[in-house]
């Protein structure tokens, strides 16, 4: 046993040795057998426990993510018979998702169900071979039938409610992201284990009550409102909302006193810090009588206390917004908000609750308010290249780089002789050292498989003190590399935000087809590809071509100035709030039941579109509310400049919100446009009255008096 810790000490401190990679397997092997050779002696319980220990020790290091030898699986089918210690034996070996005739729970003893259910759900760090994701979805699927069967006829056995406890605590659903298929299945699976650990009185469901002549109460629910993607990503669903439609209230677990928590609070009537006890929590948020309440952390990866809460009813509707970016599975989840450009033909049949989509890609970012400066900038040089080195980067998080993106990208690299590729995969982890070596050594094995010198890659593990920084390093790329099937969506803006060509490989599903629709939205649909060798193929004509990545560099700037849909926090705010009613007065009028069962998605009006915020804006200015309306004209004109009457309409909205010199401005543009506007040249008018300007004015004066001369009348002959 000794041995073997030392093994594994010499194999962390330098993953990429082959050599300290097969003695740490070898003293596997013999641990593995010595722990049989006391299988049914008086020591076997000790010799177990320690096996035990040593198990634990390996999966947390991630040695039993390696690829298995088809001998080790034949041993571990030769110990596990031998009782619980060679069972153990062969859990240090072995996988459970590598070993598909491993025992089946209740073939184990029932003592032993806690450690095996680990054992059985343990997520991999990062996968080793090609296919391994595919492998693993199948496997848990399996297993999740298997624990549901046994907690349907067991429930009420301790030691089922023990193996549901570790199932609850220790499972994590972000390695299935990583395949193609649908997860419905596997979630609804979890979904209702979790339901029956948290052992939930789904007979407290509150009624929905009609929101006429009243504003609808919206609580996000969240783990902060910290600086972090998720923040950046919920900000836009309730910043700009309509404060004479929506209450909003912000519930939290934790409070960090930062500038962002403090934006997000100032967009809210009432911000709460949860109490610890699951309980008291429960009770805060069915005090604050919600009509709404929208989970705004991830809450199919790991269980945390958002997802606890999730697990009960706690208003009328209860929504997951893209935080979420694969069907919830949870009961108790009313609707899930995607977008247009994200869906597929058969999306619903993806997803247990209902869709709600919004017109564009899923998601919107305020990165604006929580923007810093960078900490430094960045040269080629310092990275050891010149300015003529062709560089591919990516910052996607190393979880999405499987065995088969690293095959393609290395793929890419030998095809573009000469190239550099730059990652940045470890950004939003604290992955341990081991962790870093291990993805570079597996990296570098493909590398030498292809003939490709491993100093062609390079790997980043900065730890960035902002978002600004990593797009400081990404602006030394010339081509961004996005992964798939589980693509981009938080790590694309940062190249966009620097004009980089990225390349997305799109699917059919939601998570495989984020990145496409930030592009589409660009108007980028040329750098959308749907397979392998056409992501290949473009990445590659990239790579030779530098007046086309050029010219796309300058559409994509253009087209990022221009607030595109997914950092235009004005139509983020009223898609997603014209959803929330639309949804909330469907579920009034069928009822919870009705509404779950219907599978057509519910779709936002396009809010974006200039027309609709023209009319918009002049609805608010009637309203008084001059300087909303302000917003709604500007965001307007984003998107359709040379409209003469917007124009108007905004400076009539600045005066009346006493910008006056601002407004002069617009009526100047709108005049360039349209110099015949009579209702143009009296606003201009008046407004010089009240500055005093006395040429301006009689400049205006004459145009109107000019224009409003009558028509020459036509002789007759």
């Amino acid at each position: 046993m000794d041995a073997c810790l030392a093994a594994l000490t010499a194999h962390l401190d330098a993953p990429e040795s082959v050599e300290k990679t097969q003695a740490l397997h070898t003293a596997r092997l013999e641990v593995a057998r010595e722990a049989a050779a006391h299988c049914g002696q008086s020591t076997e319980a000790s010799v177990a426990r320690l096996v035990a220990e040593l198990q634990l020790k390996l999966a947390a290091a991630g040695v039993l993510d390696y690829e298995v030898a088809a001998a080790d699986i034949e041993l571990a089918a030769e110990l596990s018979p031998r009782g619980v210690a060679g069972l153990l034996a062969a859990m240090t070996l072995v996988p459970a998702w590598h070993w598909p005739a491993a025992p089946a729970l209740t073939a184990v003893p029932e003592e032993f169900w806690p450690a095996y259910t680990a054992w059985l759900f343990h997520a991999p760090q990062n996968f080793s071979a090609v296919g391994e994701a595919e492998s693993y979805a199948a496997h848990t699927l399996r297993r999740l039938e298997e624990l549901d069967r046994l907690v349907s006829s067991r429930r009420s056995s301790p030691a089922v409610r023990d193996a549901l406890t570790t199932f609850a605590t220790t499972s994590n659903g972000i390695p299935l992201c990583v395949g193609h298929g649908s997860l419905r299945r596997h979630m609804e699976l979890r979904g209702r284990l979790l339901m029956e650990w948290g052992t939930v009185d789904r007979k407290a469901a509150a009624a929905p009550r009609s929101r006429a002549g009243r504003r609808l109460r919206v609580g996000f629910v969240s783990r902060d409102f910290n600086s972090s993607p998720g923040t950046c990503a919920t900000l836009p669903l309730f910043e700009e909302l309509d404060a004479t439609r929506f209450e909003v209230q912000l519930f939290a677990h934790q409070s960090g006193d930062t500038n962002l928590e403090k934006y997000a609070r100032g967009c809210a009537v009432a911000f709460t810090l949860l109490p610890e006890k699951l309980e008291e929590q429960l009770r805060n948020l069915r005090a604050a009588d919600l009509d709404v309440a929208v989970f705004c952390t991830n809450v199919t990866a790991v269980c945390n206390g958002v997802t606890r809460l999730a697990l009960h009813r706690i208003a009328p509707l209860q929504v997951v917004n893209n935080s979420s970016c694969v069907t919830t599975g949870l009961p108790e989840i009313d609707l899930l908000f995607s977008g247009t450009m994200t869906g597929v033909a058969d999306a619903p049949e993806h997803f247990a609750e209902r869709l709600a989509l919004v017109n564009g890609p899923a998601h919107a970012f305020n990165h604006e308010t929580d923007r810093q400066a960078p900490a430094r900038t960045w040269t080629r040089a310092d990275i050891g290249l010149t300015e003529n080195t062709m560089l591919f980067v990516s910052a996607a998080n190393f979880s999405k780089i499987t065995p088969e993106m690293r095959e393609l990208w290395v793929r890419l690299l030998a095809a573009v002789p000469g190239a550099r590729l730059l990652l940045h995969p470890f950004r939003t982890e604290k992955s341990p050292p081991q962790v870093i070596q291990r993805f570079c050594a597996e990296f570098d094995r493909v590398l030498g498989a292809h003939g490709v010198a491993s100093e062609r890659l390079i790997v980043s593990s900065i730890r960035f003190p902002s978002r600004t920084d990593v797009g400081e390093l990404l602006k030394l790329g010339d081509v961004y590399l996005d992964t798939h099937p589980f693509a981009g969506v938080n790590s694309l803006v940062d190249p966009l935000e620097q004009g980089l060509p990225v390349v997305t490989c799109e699917g059919g599903t939601l998570r495989s087809r984020t990145g496409a629709a930030l592009l589409r939205s660009l108007g980028l649909d040329e750098l959308v590809v749907q397979e392998d060798e056409a992501y290949l193929a473009l990445c590659s004509e990239l790579a030779f071509e530098p007046a086309a990545r050029a010219e796309l560099r300058s559409r994509i700037s253009v087209a990022m100035e221009r607030a595109p849909l997914f950092l235009d926090r004005l139509a983020a705010s009223d898609a997603f709030g014209g959803l929330l009613e639309q949804a909330y007065d469907d579920l009034c009028v069928k009822g919870r039941e009705a509404f779950r069962r219907e599978t057509a998605p519910l779709v936002a009006a396009d809010v974006a579109a200039p027309a609709h915020r023209h009319a918009r804006g002049c609805e608010l200015l009637a309203a008084g509310d001059a300087a909303r309306a302000s917003d709604y004209f500007l965001a307007a004109i984003q998107h359709d400049e040379k409209n003469a009457a917007l124009w108007r309409d905004l400076a009539d909205a600045l005066r009346r919100a006493n910008r006056v010199s601002e407004a002069v401005h617009c009526l100047q543009t709108c005049l360039q446009l349209d110099p015949r506007g009579v209702e143009a040249w009296h606003l201009l008018a008046d407004l010089a009255l009240s500055l005093g300007h006395a040429e301006l004015r009689a400049e205006a004066g004459a145009m109107i008096a000019k224009l409003s001369e009558p028509a020459p009348t036509a002789l007759s002959a």
